[in-house]
């Protein structure tokens, strides 16, 4: 028991900056294949399935590992659902501008046209991998990415470090930057603009969760609702 402790005090620190650093490596691999680094950028949806596998096959472990099961923690609560229903139902009148306003925004505090960010993101793709990305990425990033930094990191972070207010902001400053790497261009404005754009969104999710973890499954739902909507923008763009 002793063991598992010392490790898991270890790893926490490893985990909160391990989406951005696993982004960057499948892109890589991908830059290689295509010998070409803007290529790679294209498939930065493909990068982000692979690493998202990657995520959820570390959960299942670290879970396992103090005998949890990893998804358990997607188990709406049943004696709390109506109330939870209730709360997620108002708090959605805050996310979804949450969500929308920092993409129309932060553009042009950057100088930048309003679709700068969406004629990076959206390239053509071949239509059978955007099918089959239209379904494994919004699932993959739904058990993936939220329960990375507010289920499994968070909750260490209370146990570990003397602030609960720094406890909190970690993992929703990594939740953020995570995608400057997804894709890497090198372009300042648009790793800045990366850096930033969700850092509403993830703030109000990550205070939500501290106050109420059973809100925990909602936000999942919401999470792949919206992804698939990202996937799609791929068939119109």
């Amino acid at each position: 028991m002793k063991t598992k402790l010392n490790i898991g005090k270890n790893i926490v620190w490893a985990v909160l900056p391990s989406r951005m650093v696993i982004f960057l490596a499948f892109q890589a691999i991908i830059a290689l294949i295509f010998q070409s680094w803007e290529d790679s950028q294209t498939y930065w949806l493909l990068s982000a399935t692979l690493t998202n596998t990657v995520s959820i096959i570390l959960l299942v472990v670290l879970f396992r590992a103090e005998g949890k099961c990893f998804f358990s923690i997607f188990n709406f609560k049943k004696h709390t659902f109506k109330k939870d229903l209730a709360i997620f139902s108002a708090l959605l009148l805050v996310a979804i501008p949450l969500v929308m306003l920092p993409n129309l925004i932060l553009p042009g505090l950057f100088g930048k046209s309003a679709n700068f960010a969406t004629e990076i993101l959206f390239k053509p793709l071949n239509n059978i991998l955007l099918w089959v990305l239209l379904f494994l990425f919004p699932i993959s990033i739904g058990l993936a990415e939220l329960s990375t930094y507010f289920m499994y990191v968070m909750p260490k972070l209370k146990s570990r470090i003397k602030s609960k207010t720094l406890a909190i902001l970690l993992p929703v400053i990594f939740l953020s930057i995570q995608h400057c790497t997804l894709p890497l261009v090198f372009d300042l404005s648009f790793i800045a603009l990366r850096a930033l754009v969700f850092l509403p969104f993830a703030a109000f999710v990550g205070i939500s969760t501290h106050k109420r973890p059973s809100l925990f499954p909602f936000f999942v739902v919401l999470h792949v609702l919206l992804d698939m909507g990202t996937v799609a923008m791929f068939f119109i763009s």
